[in-house]
């Protein structure tokens, strides 16, 4: 076994059992308590919070040491199938206990539990719903007892059906969200594999989708094991492109799927168009029966929801991280009108230095190479960007990285390097929980390492992006 390749298996094994020991510990400052009830199995033995940030640091650590290891790996030929079966195990039992890293989940259900009941996520907060006494919505933690939905409605009317799965029980109903989650995720893996099966040069293609987004440790532990609606959108997004040159209105029920649960996901829709165009096979009928299967689902979805659906999406875009490119420069006094044109201009230079190294290939590779293209621009320059929010740029990366040049799996390994310091970043989780040395350590690193992380990323993917280009301007 050669050294990249143990670094793969070895560095995602790890990741995953580190991640799992922490989950099935019990409720802790990495993963709140969620009560009685069927499903997600736990020990409750409430480990301190120095104990939890220790492991998922590991985890974190371990599970960036694996993806670069794949990177590497596949680079020299490394056909990862026993691989794909162990991250498959592993996606399965981090189904079987609670999410970890975060207390979003618990948001997911408390939206949902507002909507099956009757009521509006979108104007209701959880702690005025029912009078705060609602078993399930007034789980939901600070800061965001007071905040109404940010999420669409597709994603919305999922949430309610897993509240109605769960009912009274928050344990139940997360656990519910979570198996969804891992149905699309399997989705994913078995789409990709048929449609990827016939393309390419002996499976590489293959093996690249498979390290890069089905079997990503980072993507498994941080957005699947913590149950991020991410997840989902990712997912969609993901079977649109798959989809888009073989079946326009599957295609579109994905695509209204991704964005009706996020709305950046949207970006994929311009992939699409972007290769098909590019491809001289742009016509009016493919177009309008992807755009059609597309609103069947966001129209009814959107007249559910209302005319508040977009409101905490607006209000959220004017939120800063910690861990960003703006937070210094906010807090040094820059005007917060100033981040959408900032961001924007992130994109668009990320995208003249990128674009003809990525956007290359046939028409799937060409859509997926724009979408990551857009996405990586986006997620380096935006001014909230937390980790599991890098599940909108891997798939498409997955996609195009195998036909493009050398520089393009440079790319890869900055952005895998960004992704494991972004997610240590968030390590434990939680905002309540953690003990005085634990909270300062966790902040200090948040507030003081994670603008220069994502400063250094950006500059990287920037001055690697002029060194590419030329390469391929010469080529």
């Amino acid at each position: 076994m050669h050294r990249p390749v143990r670094w793969a298996v070895g560095g995602t094994a790890v990741c995953l059992t580190a991640w799992l020991v922490v989950a099935v510990l019990g409720p802790s400052a990495a993963a709140p308590a969620l009560g009685a009830g069927v499903g997600a199995l736990d020990l409750g033995l409430h480990p301190s919070s120095a104990t939890v940030s220790v492991l998922m640091a590991l985890s974190v650590l371990s599970g960036g040491v694996g993806l670069v290891g794949s990177v590497l790996a596949v680079s020299r030929g490394w056909q990862p199938r026993r691989f794909l079966v162990l991250a498959g195990v592993g996606a399965l039992l981090l189904v079987l206990v609670p999410p970890v890293g975060s207390a979003d989940h618990l948001s997911y259900a408390a939206y949902g539990r507002i909507a099956a009941l009757g009521g509006d996520p979108y104007s209701q907060p959880p702690d005025a719903f029912a009078g705060g006494t609602d078993p399930v919505a007034s789980a939901v933690r600070d800061p965001w007892r007071s905040t109404t939905s940010v999420y669409g409605p597709v994603g919305g009317l999922l949430m309610a059906l897993c509240s109605v799965v769960g009912g009274d029980s928050v344990r139940t109903t997360v656990w519910a969200w979570q198996v969804l989650l891992l149905l699309a995720w399997a989705l994913v893996a078995v789409v990709g594999h048929r449609v990827l099966r016939d393309v390419g040069d002996e499976g590489r293609e293959r093996a690249w989708f498979g390290v890069l987004f089905t079997a990503n440790p980072l993507l498994l532990t941080v957005g699947l094991g913590g149950a991020h609606a991410d997840v989902l959108a990712g997912a969609a997004a993901v079977l649109a492109l798959l989809l888009a040159a073989r079946s326009p209105v599957l295609a579109g029920v994905a695509l209204a799927v991704a964005v009706g649960t996020k709305l950046p996901y949207g970006v994929v829709a311009v992939g699409i168009v972007v290769a098909a165009v590019s491809a001289r096979r742009l016509t009016a009928g493919w177009l309008l029966r992807g755009a059609l299967a597309a609103l069947v689902l966001l129209v009814p979805a959107h007249l559910w929801a209302g005319v508040h659906v977009y409101d905490q999406t607006r209000t959220a875009s004017r939120f800063v991280s910690l861990a960003t490119v703006w937070r210094p420069l906010v807090e040094a006094g820059l005007p917060r009108v100033l981040l959408l044109p900032g961001t924007a201009l992130v994109v668009l230079v990320v995208a003249v230095l990128w674009w003809p190294v990525l956007v290359r290939g046939g028409r799937l590779q060409r859509a997926a190479g724009a979408t990551a293209v857009v996405a990586a621009g986006y997620l380096l320059g935006a001014a909230y960007e937390l980790p599991w929010y890098d599940l909108l740029l891997w798939g498409p990366l997955a996609l195009a990285v195998a036909v493009g040049p050398r520089s393009a799996r440079l790319l890869v390994v900055v952005l895998a390097a960004r992704l494991t310091l972004l997610a240590l970043a968030y390590v434990p989780g939680l905002v309540d929980g953690m003990s005085p040395l634990v909270q300062a350590i966790t902040l200090g690193y948040r507030r003081e390492v994670g603008p220069w992380v994502a400063w250094a990323a950006l500059l990287a993917v920037v001055a690697f992006g002029v060194r590419a280009r030329r390469s391929v301007a010469v080529s």
